[in-house]
């Protein structure tokens, strides 16, 4: 990473005070390029399991526990800061859980070998001698007084309970979506309880990469393209789009060290 205050003394020599505001102001963004915190883990990850039926796609999910992403690809800084701001967010909260005495696990990072799932709990919060699971959501105020619940957060909390049962072995029953909306500072809080009903779809579609995984090894058989061609919107935001159609770099393979848990 380079030296922020060398930079931004050696573009003030010489420059207008508009050119060097613009300067500073691209080189303050780069930053968010340089942030290493948004690295991404191996294995299928719970908000891609989770998508809608006309987002969902298998062939992608199979690629990804074999090859790497979109080489040289990096995301879009307005991305990138969208995270950034949900990490502020996130931190505001943990800091004022521990400040009233609650004992918690921020940022809880599982994987679930027998699924290859990987899955990051925002809280996991120790009330009345039980683990209740938090998930915090951000919306703006028009949103926030045009709902009542957060239906994403219920449908993710609900999962990682299915989840964190599976991991420890303890039943995991209670969390809830903490929504925070950012333009009035108002708060939700929207509870879930455990609902099987509501997470046998997407086991079913983690039992069924784990088939196609496995013809995969044995056949080199990959589920079929979900998009026509690479160039579709869909296929454009893909992280396995160059695995997919063999375009740009191809099919990287990942490392025995970037697939080891």
């Amino acid at each position: 990473m380079s030296n922020l205050n060398k930079d931004l003394m050696a573009a003030r020599e010489g420059s207008k005070d508009e050119v060097w505001a613009m300067m500073v102001k691209n080189r303050l963004e780069h930053l968010f390029l340089e942030d290493r915190a948004h690295v991404d883990r191996y294995g299928l990850h719970a908000s891609a399991i989770l998508a809608s039926d006309n987002e969902f796609c298998y062939r992608e999910q199979v690629l990804s526990l074999f090859f790497k992403m979109n080489q040289g690809e990096q995301l879009p800084i307005k991305a990138l800061k969208i995270f950034a701001q949900g990490n502020a967010m996130h931190e505001k909260w943990y800091r004022l859980f521990k400040m009233a005495g609650i004992d918690v696990a921020i940022e809880r990072s599982l994987f679930l070998k027998q699924y290859d799932l990987s899955f990051t709990i925002d809280a996991l919060l120790n009330l009345f001698n039980e683990e209740i699971i938090c998930d915090v959501k951000s919306q703006n105020s028009f949103a926030f007084k045009k709902s009542k619940g957060h239906p994403s957060g219920e449908k993710q909390v609900n999962f990682y309970l299915w989840a964190l049962t599976k991991y420890t072995g303890v039943p995991h029953r209670k969390g809830f979506v903490l929504v925070d909306s950012k333009d009035d500072q108002e708060v939700r809080v929207v509870p879930v309880r455990y609902d099987k009903s509501k997470v046998v779809p997407y086991v079913g579609r983690l039992k069924t990469i784990q088939e196609m995984k496995k013809d995969f090894i044995e056949n080199g058989v990959l589920p079929p393209r979900k998009c026509k061609n690479c160039d579709v919107k869909r296929a454009s935001q893909c992280n396995m789009r160059d695995a997919c159609f063999n375009i740009g770099k191809g099919r990287v393979k990942l490392s025995a060290e970037e697939r080891k848990r």
